[in-house]
């Protein structure tokens, strides 16, 4: 559902999320794939008498110590954080999917044997994934870009918070061996929807392009932080499936130069002390984006832009803050399986398991 506002004015980074062919209605409802076999429950859908989002979150996290996942745009979560701090310590553990640390997008990329030599990379190498905006802003991830300083407020919020990004997904493509054996283990309704909405996706991808463009980001998200958990939430994030690494990184939010009050940025203009502490000359401090195509983005040349909003920014000053980022997906401790990930063997474990 479109929101007016987010935590930083009108949403208007959002406006580089692809609506989809059918609009977001089917997309929501998953082209009405639940309904079309799954067992139906007596609950049912009232429009303006649901709860919403904040008031889900205060009641769920009022009630004792919580773990959050964070699967997409962070306003939610940061707006929950602005005006309840007071429920801050009884949230345990924030895992958070998106961003691009160190990343670098394999997408995109002409094939080294190319028999078109006019072929030109797109997003090829870029640290982000907006793939209908990378000739703007090359850096972001979509999660990230949908509200940047929602992102940074959930990483600076002083509660724990390990990170997901694009780094570690990049490194875990959804391969033919593991739909395959997918397709092989519908044991239940749950294995079934799952497949089935993974086979759609593939079925509407980008030409042949699903096994080497298509991730287990949300789902590899869920498979690190349970793994995580049940090992005790270690401090080192001892899991499975990804290896692991403390970095200093903070959300930016603006654009060089720093510190140059042109109007664009609402933490600053007209303001003797910037919003929210921020520094003056800082990376929050500069040209706010105002869309995925804003001109001030583009290079002349047509080389990559140069809009860095949403980026997570790797740093050792005083605007960064220590988080547990996942770096590489573990390979397969089974050398004799056909797939080349550690997860999927749980992934497929998990879908029989639900039989039981």
């Amino acid at each position: 559902i479109p929101q007016g506002l987010s935590t930083a004015g009108d949403c208007r980074c959002r406006q580089a999320i692809p609506v989809g062919v059918c609009g977001r209605l089917d997309i929501n409802s998953n082209y009405g794939l639940r309904r079309s076999f799954l067992p139906q429950g007596e609950r049912r859908y009232i429009p303006l008498q649901q709860p919403t989002a904040q008031r889900v979150m205060i009641d769920t996290v009022s009630a004792g110590r919580t773990t959050l996942f964070v699967i997409g745009s962070h306003t939610n979560v940061a707006l929950f954080l602005m005006t309840n701090p007071h429920l801050k310590t009884n949230i345990e553990h924030i895992y958070s999917m998106g961003g691009g640390v160190r990343s670098k997008n394999p997408t995109g990329c002409c094939p080294p044997d190319a028999a078109n030599p006019s072929c030109k990379p797109r997003q090829c190498g870029d640290r982000g994934n907006l793939f209908t905006a990378y000739t703007s802003n090359p850096y972001a991830e979509f999660n990230m870009f949908a509200d940047p300083f929602a992102a940074y407020q959930v990483r600076h919020s002083g509660i724990p918070v390990t990170l997901v990004p694009l780094d570690v997904t990049n490194s875990i493509p959804v391969s033919k061996e593991f739909f395959d054996a997918f397709e092989q283990q519908q044991e239940t309704f749950e294995a079934q929807y799952c497949f089935r909405s993974l086979e759609l996706t593939r079925d509407t991808w980008f030409g042949d392009q699903f096994y080497t463009s298509y991730f287990m980001w949300d789902s590899f998200l869920s498979g690190v932080a349970i793994s995580i958990m049940q090992h005790g939430d270690s401090y080192l994030g001892e899991n499975e499936f990804a290896e692991m690494e403390y970095l200093n990184i903070t959300a930016v939010t603006s654009n060089e130069p720093y510190g140059v009050n042109d109007g664009s940025n609402p933490f600053l203009y007209g303001r003797a002390i910037p919003k929210f502490h921020l520094q003056k000359a800082g990376v929050h401090s500069g040209y706010v984006q105002t869309g995925p195509q804003d001109p001030f983005c583009f290079v002349k040349g047509g080389g990559k832009g140069k809009c860095q909003t949403g980026r997570i920014h790797q740093g050792s000053n005083s605007e960064a803050v220590q988080v547990l980022v996942a770096q590489r997906a573990r390979p397969n401790q089974d050398v004799h399986s056909p797939m080349n990930r550690q997860f999927f063997n749980s992934f497929l474990d998990v879908s029989v398991g639900l039989l039981l």
